[in-house]
């Protein structure tokens, strides 16, 4: 069996971080997306009480939230892509 070498093995995580951080653009552009939907839902909703309406969302998003079984796999994720985060932020592992 082939021994992986550390510049391997340190280009293989720098494009794991690299590919999680186009994903974390991307759910970031999506979280802003349903920010200004939220927003716009709200103002509908109640348009001399927005805030109010806003409240009786993020009510409605908890109750979903709490339904939903893969709260605890999301979670574990998060973590890996924090890791994955401060590893970018710091240069990654030193190249061979």
């Amino acid at each position: 069996m082939a021994e992986v070498t550390k510049k391997e093995l340190g280009d293989a995580i720098q494009l794991i971080a690299e590919q999680f951080h186009e994903v974390d653009k991307s759910l970031a552009k999506i979280a802003a997306a349903v920010a200004a939907l939220k927003a716009v839902l709200a103002v509908h909703m109640n348009p001399s009480a927005p805030k109010q309406a806003l409240e009786r969302i993020q009510n409605i998003e908890d109750s979903f939230a709490k339904l939903d079984p893969n709260v605890a796999a999301r979670a574990k994720f998060s973590e890996v892509l924090e890791m994955l985060n401060v590893i970018e932020k710091h240069g990654g592992p030193k190249q061979a």
